[in-house]
């Protein structure tokens, strides 16, 4: 019994039964039940972006020689435009944070160069010449590599503007051409019985708008019938007249019949004009020149006659009013400089070369031509509340070495001749390196500690504007 025992508690444990096979649970069918909705998880927040900063409203030329045209020289100077208007110029300007800046130290500011007569830079006549602008034409950016800024083309005058087609149309040239020659004897009678019926029948009519206010109810308004629009428009100072002459005898001509008949007139030609400066000066007539424009004297004639390289001087001593065109009025790119309106400005030179000052040159090409055209009022001159149209010389405008390096239309860069196709090439402007940039901007800061600058933008007390940047030049 103890030896069962003891073998029996040896022995391995049975193994346990396997439980009894069973159904697989059935699966329930639970009708499914919308979920209820659910308000929308909130994203997580992306960190905020810095807004991209507001361009500046400001344009800003500094360093350069400032010549205003209509207050004389400002070196080292400040030109501040704003919403392509000038708002300040002088020596202490304020340059607000942020402005564009052009870096004009050791170069000329001039206003944009006025062409007083031009073809094919601008299309169409009137207000069509908005519509058919064409603001990345070639003739436009050649245009502005030669420093016009406005032209007169098609009856209306306008600008040179890149980038946009908006305020293309400056003003409404309204000239009426007349001829008034001493070749042509039927012409000039017929003229003076247009005008004389243009003269009578606006007497008669401020005669009867006389007696209507006095109460005469038997006023009879005069008849219209036969009258010239064009002429009345003349003797009421509603248009100019225009008129082609270059010899003595029809220069002479002109003069009489404006005497005669008051009106505004432009004379384009005036060859000989400095032989009867003394009759152009009292009749007020205005010239439109071409000083090598050559007509050589005839012997035969006892009196001062043919072209002469003081005419423009002799005008100008005489308190005469002209502009200066070359002898083509488009843009060449044949190669013969000083032809065509590409140099206009060497077409002055050659003024400049028979007597007439610097200055009164540059007023022949800028603010006596506006006033030609009638919009002296918005360009012309450098001065506070006209049009920012200015351009930017490396030299002397009137020396033929000289290039535009940028031009300003409208307060917008119009012209950089750096990114030029046509004159990049030629005297590349020197880049400044990063080490005299970052020494501009300390002397800059330093500069505005020093004179304890406060506040911000151009209204106010203004000290003077360092000029950025060094090295010949830079946009910023």
């Amino acid at each position: 019994m103890a030896l069962l025992e003891l073998m029996l508690a040896l022995a391995p444990a049975p193994a346990a039964a396997p439980p009894p096979l069973q159904d697989p649970p059935k699966e329930e069918v639970v009708e499914e039940k919308p979920a209820p909705e659910k308000a929308p998880a909130k994203e997580k927040e992306a960190p905020a972006e810095a807004a991209p900063a507001e361009a500046s409203p400001y344009l800003a030329i500094v360093g350069g020689e400032i010549h205003t045209v209509g207050d004389g020289v400002i070196a080292r100077g400040t030109v501040l435009c704003k919403d392509g208007r000038i708002l300040k110029v002088g020596s202490k300007v304020r340059v607000p944070e942020g402005a564009t800046v052009i870096d004009a130290a050791g170069m000329k500011v001039y206003p944009g160069l006025v062409a007083v007569n031009s073809s094919g830079i601008v299309q169409g006549r009137g207000d069509a010449v908005a519509d058919d602008y064409d603001p990345f034409a070639l003739n436009v950016d050649l245009g502005l590599a030669g420093g016009l800024t406005a032209v007169q083309s098609g009856g209306a005058v306008a600008k040179l503007v890149r980038h946009s087609i908006d305020d293309v149309v400056l003003a409404q040239a309204d000239w009426v051409t007349l001829s008034y020659s001493t070749s042509s004897p039927r012409g000039r009678r017929e003229l003076r019985d247009k005008l004389d019926r243009a003269r009578d029948y606006l007497r008669q009519q401020r005669a009867f708008e006389a007696a209507k206010q006095a109460g005469e109810e038997d006023a009879v308004e005069p008849d219209k019938k036969g009258v010239d629009d064009r002429s009345m428009k003349l003797l009421q100072g509603q248009a100019v007249a225009r008129f082609n002459a270059n010899n003595t005898k029809d220069l002479l001509s002109v003069c009489e019949l404006i005497e005669d008949y008051p009106m505004e007139a432009v004379i384009f030609g005036g060859q000989e004009a400095w032989t009867v400066a003394p009759q152009l000066s009292r009749s007020g007539a205005r010239l439109v020149l071409t000083p090598r424009a050559k007509s050589w004297a005839d012997e035969e004639l006892n009196r001062p006659n043919g072209w002469s390289i003081e005419n423009a001087r002799i005008l100008w001593q005489h308190g005469i009013e002209f502009a200066i065109v070359p002898g083509q009025s488009y843009i060449s790119t044949g190669g013969i400089a000083g032809r065509d309106l590409l140099t206009l400005p060497m077409e002055v030179a050659f003024a400049i070369r028979g007597g007439l000052p610097q200055d009164a040159a540059l007023r022949s090409i800028t603010i006596d031509a506006a006033r030609i055209l009638g919009v002296a009022d918005r360009v012309g001159s450098i001065e506070p509340g006209k049009d920012a149209d200015l351009i930017v010389c490396d030299g002397d405008l009137f020396d033929y070495r000289s290039f535009v390096q940028w031009a300003v239309v409208n307060g917008d860069l119009a012209y950089d001749k750096q990114k030029s196709p046509y004159f990049a090439h030629i005297r590349p402007r020197p880049e400044p390196t990063p080490a005299e940039v970052i020494e501009a901007v300390i002397e800059g800061v330093q500069a505005q500690k020093d004179e304890g600058v406060t506040g911000e933008g151009a209204e106010g007390a203004e000290p003077e504007a360092e000029a950025a940047g060094s090295g010949g030049g830079g946009q910023r």
